[in-house]
């Protein structure tokens, strides 16, 4: 691409940008909630195509675009994310040294990467670690997008290929981990399952690999909505939103809660889990967002793959919590509940993903990074054990 490229693509982006606050504006005076999805970049705007530079989450990260082939909606790039624990004063010692694998995370629906400790404890392992904002989520999400929308998951075998790309030239010859969240961790295990031989560990946090409460139901649920996306791919499933605890639980924290604190968490009152946790709320947002019936029947399909087709070579690490929460009262339990998925289905579904599973489970919430201190510790404490256990260094 020449510098008048890269000029061309950065004034429609600058322009798209200006029309989208405008749209907003009228929307704002409806009493609608509106985001300006590139105000989280401040005033550098989205990472260069094909150059690494200092990312959002500060020094110790660095990303960059990748472009990718345009949809009905227009242009679609994606955002490889790369952690430098050398830069990061947080991260013990033993990170920066010589990398022994490297890994490649995926985000959740209404996501993307910004939980540093997650990349810390790969890091720990000895595992170099990069991270993935998939198309239209995130740092790749643009004005002219429908947030997260897909018909196909397979659409992100693009950018994962990029992206491995990237990895490969950077860390030749190194053990690679597929990693994901939710729906992130449905994507990498369906990819997974199309490139036999291409990796070595899948590490899962809370995947969804299933529907939750509707397990049993999808065979009869998953054709009806097949037939409604094909005549109307755009239309919202009703009862998507949910009472929205899981988003106050993440950005009011313990602190402002009016529950009891635990005293694990009151003892560190500027944790993150006490006080809030800071993320861009254009890109993870407190109350989600519809879900068009496409995209649902695009999950469905993928479950369907997961329990009769899915066995994977590798040996697998699924994490999930103890329990789930679906009751309509602000109680502790949201705290250490998942309140997202059902974690029985999600225990029951993996252990048919490989010969070689582990099934890890905590008292946390439904992304376990986001969890209380001591559950953290010990999601950490877990993954950095099994990784050394599983994953083969480089003789």
């Amino acid at each position: 691409m020449t510098d008048e490229d890269l000029e061309t693509r950065t004034l429609h982006t600058r322009e798209a940008a200006a029309d989208s606050e405008h749209l907003e504006g009228l929307a704002a005076s409806d009493g609608e909630p509106t985001y300006d999805v590139m105000s989280p970049w401040g005033e550098e705007g989205p990472a260069p195509v094909g150059q690494w530079r200092t990312d959002i989450l500060g020094p110790a990260y660095q990303s960059q675009t990748i472009e990718l082939i345009a949809d009905a909606e227009g242009d679609n790039v994606a955002t490889l994310v790369k952690y430098l624990p050398h830069r990061d004063p947080d991260v013990s010692e033993n990170a920066k040294a010589f990398p022994k694998s490297v890994t490649l995370y995926l985000h959740g629906r209404n996501d993307y990467f910004f939980q540093t400790e997650l990349a810390q404890t790969f890091a720990e392992a000895g595992s170099a670690f990069y991270a993935l904002d998939l198309r239209k989520y995130g740092r790749s999400l643009r004005p002219w997008q429908t947030i997260g929308y897909t018909d196909n998951l397979n659409v992100y075998d693009e950018e994962i290929g990029e992206a491995l790309d990237i990895i490969a030239e950077e860390n030749p010859n190194l053990p690679l981990i597929l990693s994901g969240h939710s729906t992130g961790g449905l994507i990498t295990t369906l990819w997974a399952h199309r490139h036999p031989g291409a990796f070595d560990a899948l590490v899962l946090n809370s995947a969804w690999l299933e529907m939750q409460t509707l397990a049993n139901l999808r065979t009869t649920v998953a054709p009806v909505l097949e037939r409604i996306a094909q005549r109307n791919p755009r239309w919202e499933v009703p009862g998507g939103g949910g009472p929205g605890f899981y988003g106050r639980s993440l950005t009011q924290g313990w602190a402002t809660s009016g529950l009891t604190v635990p005293q694990a968490c009151a003892d560190n009152p500027d944790d993150p889990a006490v006080k809030g946790w800071e993320y861009a709320l254009a890109w993870k947002r407190p109350e989600s967002y519809p879900i068009p019936v496409a995209w649902l029947d695009a999950i469905l399909d993928g479950h369907n793959t997961v329990e009769n087709d899915v066995h994977l070579s590798c040996p697998v690490l699924s994490m999930m919590s103890t329990s789930s929460y679906t009751g309509e009262e602000w109680s502790e339990r949201i705290f250490s509940s998942d309140v997202v998925l059902d974690v029985e289905v999600i225990a029951e579904r993996s252990m048919n993903l490989a010969d070689c599973v582990t099934i890890a489970r905590f008292p946390g919430k439904h992304d376990l990074f986001l969890s209380d201190p001591d559950v953290r510790a010990n999601v950490r404490q877990t993954m950095k054990r099994w990784i050394g256990a599983f994953v083969t260094p480089v003789e």
